[in-house]
């Protein structure tokens, strides 16, 4: 079966990683994979290391620009003629790529790109939308030329969703007949570590320093964590411009600064091996898709404090199903938050033992890599025989 990729992945994030976890079964599950992606970078490093052949079209996420400054107000005009030059040549690209390559499906891995779905439709080739994203709720995303046009084109007849969470399946009134909820596959169950009986004073954060991420929200609450006793320093694993960075250091007083540690962009080995040390991983996403990184805390053994919302409520939801206890901390305000971190620093060994092996064994029950891999191979094989059965 031959599956043509379209990515807007340039570096190694969330849905990038994704792919590449289910391009990594490709062989043994019969799949020929030509992935597109924009621009080359670490995603595509990825995939000449794998020996997965990609192209880059040069494709643009398919949302209006973003207007944060009155820089950006100025230049909109400009920034909005870029994004549909930038669309038409790579769907021009993407078309001979089609012509060359000629697949049996292609499989667009972001909701906010369109050119796999009408490049589909040109070629009455099925399309399969993977939809990670609320994109406006999470993002503050605005797809281009509007939602009401994205949303008539996830439910034609033609296309086949995938969404990475019931809530994101609910939330853009998917069809049970024609799509799917496939969860992430994030980790290898086989590779499980038993969990770190001497685990490091500190809190962890990964993820990009940004609103939707609410690094601001978790600095907040460890200042005044911190200010009343709290024993726990904090590390901040991710990148951030230098301007943002500054306005979380102006959140934290100057008793506490010296308790945070900014540590940049790290490799995934790396945040993993501080994932197994950590005491506590927080995730206080606005309104996450799917949360890879709340998976990885659990599997790697550690307790995580989840915002109640989106894919981050849902997986403790399903770890709460699957146990019949819960399985991390939810919290829904900035005090709801401070508390939690004075709760997680005095459990007992018992105690935290009993939640992180529970979350570490819905991890590997519902997020495991090969499991999920086989789950959209069997998808793939339902719509071609839909369609030419």
């Amino acid at each position: 079966m031959k599956v043509l990729y379209v990515t807007n992945s340039i570096g190694l994030e969330g849905a990038s990683v994704a792919l590449i976890n289910m391009l990594e079964y490709s062989a043994a599950n019969g799949i020929e994979p030509l992935v597109t992606c924009p621009a080359i970078g670490t995603f595509s490093a990825k995939l000449k290391q794998m020996n997965i052949p990609f192209i880059v079209i040069g494709n643009p996420l398919e949302i209006y620009p973003h207007i944060y400054s009155w820089k950006s107000y100025i230049k909109y005009p400009y920034s909005l003629i870029k994004l549909i030059l930038e669309k038409h040549f790579a769907y021009k690209k993407f078309c001979s790529c089609i012509e060359i390559f000629k697949p049996d499906i292609i499989h667009t891995n972001v909701g906010p790109i369109h050119i796999g779905y009408l490049a589909a439709k040109k070629y009455g080739i099925p399309h399969v939308w993977h939809i990670r994203e609320y994109q406006k709720e999470d993002f503050d995303m605005h797809p281009f030329p509007s939602m009401n046009i994205y949303l008539k084109r996830i439910h034609d007849q033609n296309n086949h969703c995938i969404s990475i969470t019931k809530n994101i399946f609910e939330h853009f009134e998917l069809n049970p007949n024609k799509d799917k909820v496939i969860y992430d596959g994030v980790i290898n169950k086989y590779n499980i570590k038993p969990i770190n009986k001497k685990k490091d004073a500190y809190i962890l954060f990964v993820g990009r320093l940004e609103d939707a991420k609410g690094i601001k929200e978790l600095l907040y609450a460890y200042n005044e964590y911190a200010l009343n006793g709290g024993k726990f320093n904090l590390c901040v694993a991710g990148k951030g411009s230098d301007e943002y960075k500054n306005e979380c250091l102006d959140i934290l007083t100057e008793s506490v600064k010296n308790r945070v540690l900014f540590l940049g962009q790290c490799k995934q080995n790396k945040v993993y091996e501080l994932m197994y040390n950590a005491a506590v991983f927080v995730v206080p996403s606005r309104n996450e898709g799917f949360g890879f990184i709340t998976a990885e805390a659990m599997f790697n053994g550690t307790i995580v404090i989840g915002k109640n919302t989106g894919g981050t409520k849902e997986q403790m939801d399903n770890g709460k199903e699957n146990t019949k206890s819960e399985i991390a901390f939810r919290y829904i305000n900035l005090q709801n938050l401070t508390d939690l971190l004075f709760k997680a620093q005095n459990l007992t060994y018992e105690s935290y033992m009993n939640v992180a092996q529970k979350a570490q064994k819905v991890v590997c029950e519902l997020y495991d890599k090969e499991q999920q891999s086989k789950k959209i191979y069997k998808y793939y094989t339902e719509i071609i025989d839909k369609n030419y059965g």
